[in-house]
């Protein structure tokens, strides 16, 4: 091969590359919708919780069970739940009495103030502003701001667990 052929090869190499890396980033562009948020692990908010104190100007929501929810999130009103599939229950005039419900039955056979079964943290928009609380059995989730104030969170995911009596467990699969 001749020099002058090496040369045409090595600009159509970077030509090309260069091609493919701007259609990667048109294609990855195009593919994100919203925005997306943060949250923030508290101590002072996972004793809220275990207080039973109540976020004013939040809209509380559930998932996983409402007797027995694997996830409570509070909502500013100054925002609006994104709830696709209506996997967040909401709770209209939450108070209180309902959040003690809530923790006094998520692990009736432990200690749950020390199990570090649950996850409290803000939820956080993309200027790091409180928008928001989290309490799950997941420490992270994923979090998306739309137009509008529009918010989305994804539930926790779900470990299927086969509960035993006296508090141990037995997880299924392998």
């Amino acid at each position: 091969m001749t020099n002058k052929n090496c040369e045409a090869a090595s600009r159509w190499n970077r030509l090309s590359t260069l091609l493919a890396a701007i259609f990667m980033f048109f294609l990855l562009s195009a593919c994100r919708t919203g925005d997306y948020g943060t949250l923030e692990r508290d101590r002072d908010l996972d004793n809220m919780f275990l207080n039973y104190e109540v976020l004013p100007d939040h809209h509380y929501y559930v998932t996983g069970g409402y007797d027995w929810p694997n996830a409570i999130l509070a909502i500013h009103r100054d925002y609006e739940l994104d709830n696709p599939g209506d996997l967040w229950v909401a709770f209209p005039n939450m108070n209180s009495g309902q959040m003690r419900k809530w923790i006094d039955t998520i692990a009736p056979e432990q200690n749950y103030r020390f199990s570090g079964k649950y996850y409290a943290a803000y939820i956080l928009d993309l200027n790091g502003k409180k928008v928001g609380a989290w309490y799950a059995t997941e420490p992270q989730t994923t979090v998306k701001f739309f137009e509008g104030n529009k918010i989305q969170v994804y539930t926790p995911d779900l470990i299927p667990e086969n509960h035993l009596h006296k508090g141990f467990r037995l997880r299924t699969g392998i």
